[in-house]
């Protein structure tokens, strides 16, 4: 999606949050949900460099014990980040169901 139509979504989605209460409290919740995203995308970045960098090392390491303390880590590394996204989506469910709570009263 290209900045523009990014921007216009964000700005389309800050009027509607701006109009939903009176103390700012829907657009304040909106760039929360936005701050969140970035975060993301910036997380994702960051392990893109890394699998890259692994990559490397793995393609040019001679030792066994940096070869095998990699692919450990790695391993580990998927399992924490397997444990972090059940929680993201837990978290997203508690948040779903709140705003099904608040729509239906």
């Amino acid at each position: 999606m290209s900045g523009n139509a990014e921007e216009g979504i964000a700005r389309v989605q800050a009027a509607a949050a701006k109009s939903q209460g009176a103390q700012g409290d829907g657009l304040r919740k909106n760039q929360d949900k936005g701050i969140a995203y970035l975060n993301e995308r910036i997380l994702i970045f960051v392990f893109s460099i890394a699998f890259i960098g692994l990559i490397i090392v793995w393609a040019t390491a001679t030792s066994p014990f940096v070869l095998y303390g990699s692919f450990a880590s790695v391993v580990l590394l998927i399992i924490l980040w397997g444990v972090a996204r059940i929680k993201r989506i837990k978290r997203i469910e508690q948040v779903r169901q709140r705003q099904a709570e608040d729509w239906i009263s």
